[in-house]
């Protein structure tokens, strides 16, 4: 319990280091443009987005505390450059709690040198997006489509729940990944 403590801690003074700032702010930046150029409007009420990416990326270099606050800013950028209707609140906070679980559970964690597919890793990145995908985007994101349009939340319920289960396992493989990835990187900067 007291390492996750730290890591609240810890991210917070990531604050105090301007690489760390300039890098959240062009992770801002990579979210809206993947926000702007890779996401496609469904239905009124559902999106397909690959733009969560540069949030676990956020979370897993800068911790909870840079990534609810990058996450929720990065939602306010994204809906002043490309509005994808009316503003609403609710998906600001979404963006921000989905940037807080990323950072909870991924921050400084990346696969293990060496490894191309590192099984605990895989297993993390797992439980994550499981907790992100059925807490944020299934009950929280119904109940803010139910808030926005008013038909019935079981009604929205089943339409987001299937869109999310399917694209799930697309957002594990691309999450490990660009994690992995970033880690390479890391190594060769530093």
């Amino acid at each position: 319990m007291t390492t996750f403590l730290q890591n609240f801690k810890d991210s917070s003074q990531e604050f105090k280091n301007v690489r760390s700032l300039v890098t959240a702010a062009l992770l801002i930046a990579l979210h809206t443009v993947l926000a702007y150029f890779v996401s496609f409007q469904v239905t009124p009420s559902l999106r397909i987005s690959v733009s969560f990416l540069a949030n676990v990326v956020t979370g897993a270099m800068f911790g909870p505390v840079v990534g609810f606050i990058c996450g929720g800013v990065g939602d306010i950028v994204q809906f002043v450059i490309k509005p994808t209707g009316p503003y609403f609140w609710g998906w600001t906070i979404n963006a921000a709690l989905a940037g807080l679980i990323y950072g909870a559970f991924l921050y400084k964690k990346f696969p293990r040198k060496g490894k191309v597919f590192d099984i605990a890793f895989f297993i993390r990145v797992v439980l994550v997006l499981v907790i992100d995908t059925l807490l944020v985007n299934v009950l929280l994101g119904t109940y803010w489509v139910h808030v926005m349009y008013g038909k019935g939340f079981a009604f929205y319920l089943t339409t987001r729940f299937m869109k999310n289960i399917i694209q799930l396992p697309v957002n594990i493989i691309l999450t490990y990944y660009v994690l992995y990835f970033v880690r390479v990187i890391k190594e060769k900067i530093e």
